[in-house]
């Protein structure tokens, strides 16, 4: 199960490429425009996934409800299917 790779979605955003969830491990992940690598953030719950998803202004969902409230891994060896 840990090897599994989460399928990310497009995301219309100015910060924000792709984004994916693993409610099984509750494991968020987003890649940045700036860089484009992958940030995992984990026991992220549900509810924060679907806000972030739906949010009129994902950036800054991201910055003000992920970003520095969950613990950030960054993975440069993930590629998207």
């Amino acid at each position: 199960m840990e090897g599994r790779t989460i399928k990310h979605i497009s995301f219309y955003s100015t910060l924000i490429e792709t984004v994916g969830y693993d409610p099984q491990r509750a494991l968020l992940e987003i890649k940045l425009l700036s860089d484009g690598k992958i940030r995992q953030y984990q026991d992220v719950p549900e509810n924060v996934w679907y806000r972030l998803r739906w949010e009129y202004h994902p950036d800054s969902y991201y910055r003000r409800f992920i970003c520095g409230s969950y613990e950030e891994i960054i993975v440069s060896d993930v590629e998207e299917p």
